[in-house]
């Protein structure tokens, strides 16, 4: 598998496709390490409604492409 360095879209406004082919846009607000996760997998989190007081955790085998929009 190859990784993401999902750590680098911290703090930028990003597309992600699931390979479930759901799709979320919004700010990349935090990164989680696979060792501080349960499961031991690398995630991000994405708001996609700011002031909703919640992120789509998004775990790094779910995604399937992901890029920085402007």
């Amino acid at each position: 598998m190859t990784t993401l360095k999902l750590k680098e879209y911290v703090g930028r406004r990003v597309r992600v496709l699931t390979d479930e082919g759901r799709t979320f846009e919004g700010e990349c607000t935090d990164y989680t390490q696979p060792s501080d996760n349960d499961p031991e997998i690398a995630s991000i989190g994405v708001v996609t409604e700011p002031g909703a007081g919640f992120a789509y955790e998004l775990y790094e085998n779910e995604i399937k492409s992901i890029e920085v929009i402007d």
